[in-house]
């Protein structure tokens, strides 16, 4: 199979594993889909490291399971742009869907917000070397630092 399409389906696996962990369908840590000197930008949360990370993914699921907060983010129009041999710039647009209680739940406007990756090959693996997520539109279930003018650490996880 051509190179391409290997590098293509790595990136893609990167990013659809990361929403998996995300929405607690799968149970590996998001954070260990980053590299050690990583850094995500989410609004006005900034996060440096894995452990910064997984402090925050800690709090998050603590936060959605006493909520029953249940999240699917669906992630498109992903774009790559190689810069070096092992270094990629993927953009990607993501919808995220938030509810509360068993499935189905009733679910609220979606959010949606753009992503700026930078991954890198490391150890073998593709990870996140810098993520930024701007929010485009703020459902109403959109957590603070999601908002424009939302205080840092405030807010739903």
């Amino acid at each position: 199979m051509h190179a391409t399409i290997e590098f293509e389906r790595a990136i893609h696996r990167l990013q659809t594993d990361y929403w998996a962990r995300v929405d607690y369908l799968d149970d590996a840590p998001p954070e260990n889909l980053f590299t050690e000197d990583s850094v995500f930008e989410l609004g006005t949360v900034v996060l440096r490291g894995r452990a910064e990370l997984a402090e925050f993914f800690r709090r998050r699921g603590e936060a959605s399971a006493a909520a029953g907060r249940v999240t699917r983010h669906l992630c498109a129009n992903l774009r790559l742009r190689p810069l070096e041999r092992d270094v990629v710039e993927v953009s990607s647009t993501v919808i995220v869907m938030t509810g509360y209680g068993a499935l189905p739940v009733a679910s609220s406007m979606p959010s949606v917000g753009d992503f700026e990756d930078l991954c890198v090959l490391s150890g073998g693996e593709w990870r996140f070397r810098r993520r930024k997520a701007t929010s485009v539109f703020a459902g109403p279930d959109a957590p603070v630092f999601a908002r424009s003018g939302g205080a840092e650490g405030e807010g739903k996880p």
